[in-house]
């Protein structure tokens, strides 16, 4: 073998010397080996070049000396095998997927903005998984009218799954709405079922707090970081200013400001600011208190939103109705008003997924219009069952969906039994917001990394995943950590319930409905029948379906997995609370978008 066709290369381009032709099966497999690495822990190929990894390599194998064009090529290679494999798997797969649209903020090198499209489904192991289906940036999408949908549209037809789509995640912006994406949804619904449109929790919240906090100067803001001494607050995150100025109210509701002489020196604010602080930690401390239930703890899977945004709902209307100022009133009212459009948005998929839910069933649903909170509340219960009844149907007509969801040999060890490279399956953690399959209360949507990555896959708890986080970025396609999930669930446990301060759910737990009604015999009507289960803060809606739900309900079973799959959020944990988009994973920023994309989707088909 010629080694100059490995010597180093200061070249992006492909070269003839660049090819793994003729170079020897050792190397070849050094060469994939590393290739693999580098996409599972989310490395950029141009490490290579650093002096000490040659170094490195060079005490392992003086012979063997990689380049970066060599390296990209085999990257590109390992994707196209491992799509393949994905799209056999999708192709096959017998539930349903979610498509969400994630666009992170402009590249500082190759690109613009770049733009994610994921497949979120339960599996037949039902654990949560989010794969990414692709990753581009939005240079040379000339047509306005198919930005938004020129990456759902490549991923559906590159992996045929129009069939297969039964929502697609959204991002809270005015482009994504029925006029953009209403061609696309009737297209999709034609060969396959009704497609929902889900709005992001975490942008709802995330537009609501801006809303307040950009009345809040940035002079206002260092003056009280003076005052009250909490040291550098640079954060994007809404959930720590709410910590911070809160704490400030509560200084001067105890009138330490004025007993103590060491804060004369100090500017303070006037009694108007003072008031605009207070609206900010009133109101956004009932978005934050609804906020911790959903994503921090693990992943929330759709069933737990109804109750809990239903809860925010009521907190909203009672400071609407009884705030201390015209400003805290004229507020409130404007975030109860964006919190209705979603709210009404969102009602039939929200309401599904918690009649879905062993704790609630129709009980739930029908205490919230027994409030009287909706014009249209009994008719609104009425439609939800109406639209569970018809999609049961739907799926009793199937013959597949008559037998239980049986578990599959794992095929996340597969990859590790054929490539056995002495190292843990990095890419294995979260659910982001990547695991959490826990749905009712957290998942592992991937939240130390990227956003949310959930794969909540045992396996994934058992290995860890030391590449999660990059430079304390969040990353796409990372899953929670054994040590991060331990975590979460010791938390989890350790935790107040805190629906016990939850005004409206403490009269749901002593709400009296009517006796059942008298049903046919279908297992929808059976399941609605039984009596609710005891209320458990640490109840996983994943978990019962599995365990109990599929044996008795074999074909609803198949409907809860497809409603439950359905994420509510994009954001999980620390990344829910961002006020601005995240940027894009470090390593990720200077490649060429070919070989971007492939690393980006290929970490979790590896498995495969």
């Amino acid at each position: 073998m010629d080694n100059r066709d490995l010597a180093p290369g200061s070249s992006s381009e492909m070269t003839k010397n660049d090819s793994l032709d003729g170079v020897e099966k050792k190397d070849k497999e050094a060469v994939n080996a590393l290739a693999k690495f580098f996409v599972r822990g989310g490395v950029n190929p141009n490490t290579i070049r650093f002096p000490s990894f040659t170094n490195f390599t060079r005490l392992l194998n003086p012979n063997f000396r990689p380049t970066v064009p060599l390296l990209e090529r085999e990257v590109l290679g390992i994707h196209g095998e491992c799509k393949e494999k994905a799209k056999n798997f999708l192709k096959a797969f017998q539930g349903k997927l979610t498509l969400s649209y994630e666009d992170s903020v402009k590249g500082p090198v190759l690109h613009e903005d770049f733009v994610c499209i994921t497949a979120h489904f339960v599996d037949d192991d039902w654990k949560v998984r989010k794969w990414i289906l692709g990753y581009a940036s939005e240079v040379g999408l000339v047509a306005t009218d198919d930005l938004y949908v020129h990456g759902f549209r490549n991923a559906v037809e590159g992996f045929e799954i129009e069939n297969k789509v039964s929502a697609l995640l959204l991002p809270n912006d005015e482009g994504f709405d029925e006029e953009t994406l209403g061609g696309f949804r009737k297209g999709l619904e034609e060969k396959g079922d009704n497609v929902f449109l889900v709005y992001c929790c975490a942008d709802l919240f995330r537009l609501m707090v801006d809303g307040v906090f950009r009345d809040l100067s940035g002079k206002l803001l260092e003056d009280l970081r003076m005052l009250v001494n909490w040291g550098k607050c640079e954060s994007e995150n809404w959930n720590l200013w709410v910590s911070n100025l809160q704490r400030a109210v509560d200084m001067k509701n105890e009138d330490e400001f004025s007993k103590d002489e060491i804060y004369d020196d100090y500017d303070k604010p006037s009694d108007e600011e003072w008031v605009k602080i207070e609206t900010f930690s009133k109101l956004v401390g009932c978005i934050y208190k609804v906020a911790v239930e959903l994503f921090e703890g693990g992943y929330s899977t759709s069933n737990v939103y109804f109750y809990l945004l239903a809860e925010l709902k009521v907190m909203l209307e009672k400071e609407v109705d009884g705030g201390e100022s015209d400003y805290l009133r004229c507020n409130a009212k404007w975030m109860l008003k964006r919190f209705d459009k979603y709210w009404d948005q969102m009602f039939l998929v929200l309401a599904t997924a918690s009649v879905l839910d062993p704790r609630f069933k129709m009980k739930y649903l029908e205490f919230y219009c027994s409030k009287k909170m909706e014009n249209d509340g009994g008719s609104k219960a009425e439609s939800v069952l109406e639209y569970l009844r018809s999609l049961y149907v739907r799926y009793a007509a199937s013959g597949i969906c008559q037998k239980p969801i049986c578990p599959v040999a794992a095929t996340d060890s597969k990859e590790e039994d054929d490539n056995d490279d002495g190292g843990e399956d990095c890419d294995e953690k979260q659910d982001g917001e990547e695991g959490n399959e826990d749905e009712g209360e957290g998942e592992d949507y991937e939240d130390d990394e990227e956003e949310e990555d959930y794969d909540e896959e045992e396996e994934e708890e058992e290995e860890g995943d030391s590449d999660d986080e990059v430079g304390g970025e969040e990353r796409y396609d990372s899953d929670t950590s054994e040590e991060v999930e331990r975590e979460a669930r010791k938390k989890r446990k350790e935790k107040p319930d805190a629906c016990k301060d939850f005004a409206l759910f403490q009269e749901f737990l002593k709400f009296e409905g009517s006796s059942p009604r008298e049903f046919g015999e279908t297992e929808l009507d059976a399941y609605l029948k039984e009596p609710v289960m005891e209320w458990n803060k640490d109840f996983k809606a994943l978990d019962w379906w599995r365990e109990e739900g599929g044996h008795k309900y074999p074909v609803l079973s198949r409907v809860a997995r497809d409603v439950l799959s359905i994420p509510i959020s994009r954001a999980t944990s620390y990344y829910a609370y961002g006020m601005d988009r995240r940027e894009p994973p470090a390593f990720v920023v200077s490649l060429e978008a070919e070989v971007a994309n492939a690393m980006m989707c290929s970490k979790r088909w590896l498995r495969l």
